[in-house]
């Protein structure tokens, strides 16, 4: 995937991307074609294989661009608050994005949003940032894991749950109160 400076080349980028979401309000992901996107973006096949390579390759560009939550933005924030703070983040990030989230669910993409909160997650030095090693590893994949679920239950549900609702709900079940004995 390009990842260069070239404002042609980014514009194009976009105009990928933006064409493939386009694609994604009446298509299945599986039945649109790089023909398809590329007249679509109006691009050259080479353009999209020289900037992206495949299809994949631009919906996790496009998520990793728009729609990923991504604590490091915050830097301040992310290191003095508390996890309830990160779930009512998130559940303000779910429903600030609910479109994509759905576009994801219909085709059944939900991995892709699983791969892109783990990465952000991982590579933000302040996000639980005491645990150290394996224990971080498998914690953020069960956050990133755990996440992405919600995410996908509250579109497969239809759910109109405001923020605090989900906020509430995302603390409980990952503080484990659901479960105590």
């Amino acid at each position: 995937m390009y990842e260069g400076n070239n404002k042609v080349a980014l514009l194009s980028q976009q105009l990928i991307a933006d064409a493939l979401l386009k694609l994604l309000e009446s298509n299945t992901y599986t039945s649109i074609s790089i023909s398809d996107i590329c007249k679509e973006a109006s691009v050259s096949r080479q353009t999209f294989y020289s900037l992206f390579g495949t299809k994949d390759s631009v919906m996790i560009y496009q998520l990793s661009n728009s729609c990923c939550y991504t604590p490091e933005h915050k830097k301040q924030e992310c290191r003095k608050t508390g996890f309830r703070e990160f779930c009512r983040e998130y559940s303000q990030y779910i429903i600030r994005n609910r479109h994509t989230i759905e576009l994801l669910v219909r085709n059944d993409m939900i991995h892709f949003l699983y791969d892109m909160q783990y990465q952000a997650f991982m590579e933000c030095e302040h996000f639980i940032h005491d645990i150290y090693g394996d224990d971080r590893q498998f914690l953020i994949d069960f956050i990133a894991g755990g996440m992405s679920s919600i995410a996908k239950n509250y579109i497969l549900t239809d759910s109109s749950a405001d923020e605090e609702f989900l906020a509430d709900l995302m603390f409980r079940l990952f503080s484990g109160s659901y479960i105590d004995d």
